[in-house]
């Protein structure tokens, strides 16, 4: 075990260093607070936010507290998710996992009561065909560089069609109303940082924050590794 436990730190330590060094090789920092909307995770310049919200999202409801996200998806960090994802290279995990922890530090203790870190899971035949949940690693790294439980709660029970192929709001919501189960827990009193990777229309974490509020969560605040900000590609 002892082994096994100093080969993963110099696994993850030579991540850390990758990530570091491919950040700093095209000058890449995570986005900080101001340069986008707590409410929806839009770009939005400092003076177009206000406590309603930013342009995109003033008026409409959101399901958590707060958005936080690394940046925008876009280069480099759209292509370090893809990489991720699509390409084999889950190491990235950990590096995404340390980064959001890194930004989420100074969230007062009153909004981080009982913290719990829940990841937006893939169903399993996709989880299978790409040969692990790149969210759900993520999310594990999240939580245990920042020192909150780690609750993989939510089960996606039905393979729905990829968000990214759905354009229309409407049927986001649609396609993914239904597809998760919780088991029956008790969340009163706790803070959910609900993780997913990346949040173009924001459905599947609107259908998932609902599930956490019902058992019973305080808070639950969307924590993701990119925005699709209205207008651009989708994720």
């Amino acid at each position: 075990m002892a082994i096994l436990a100093r080969m993963m730190d110099a696994m993850l330590s030579t991540t850390r260093r990758a990530g570091d060094a491919a950040a700093a090789a095209t000058d890449w920092r995570a986005d900080a607070p101001g340069t986008y909307c707590r409410r929806c995770g839009a770009t939005c310049h400092e003076a177009a936010l206000t406590a309603s919200g930013c342009p995109y999202c003033r008026g409409e409801r959101v399901a958590w507290q707060g958005v936080w996200r690394l940046g925008a998806y876009e280069e480099p960090l759209s292509r370090w998710i893809v990489e991720l994802k699509f390409h084999g290279q889950w190491t990235w995990a950990t590096w995404f996992g340390r980064e959001l922890a890194r930004i989420t530090a100074d969230v007062p203790a009153d909004l981080a009561e009982g913290s719990a870190v829940v990841p937006i899971a893939l169903h399993w035949r996709r989880r299978i065909g790409r040969g692990f949940d790149q969210t759900m690693l993520v999310a594990r790294a999240f939580a245990q560089a920042s020192g909150r439980d780690f609750a993989p709660l939510l089960t996606r029970r039905r393979a729905t069609t990829p968000q990214s192929h759905i354009h229309e709001h409407a049927a986001r919501l649609r396609n993914i109303q239904g597809a998760f189960v919780m088991p029956d827990v008790d969340l009163a009193g706790r803070t959910i940082w609900l993780v997913d990777d990346v949040k173009t229309t924001g459905a599947t974490a609107r259908v998932a924050s609902h599930l956490l509020r019902r058992a019973g969560a305080k808070r639950v605040h969307l924590v993701v590794l990119a925005v699709a900000d209205p207008g651009k590609g989708r994720a």
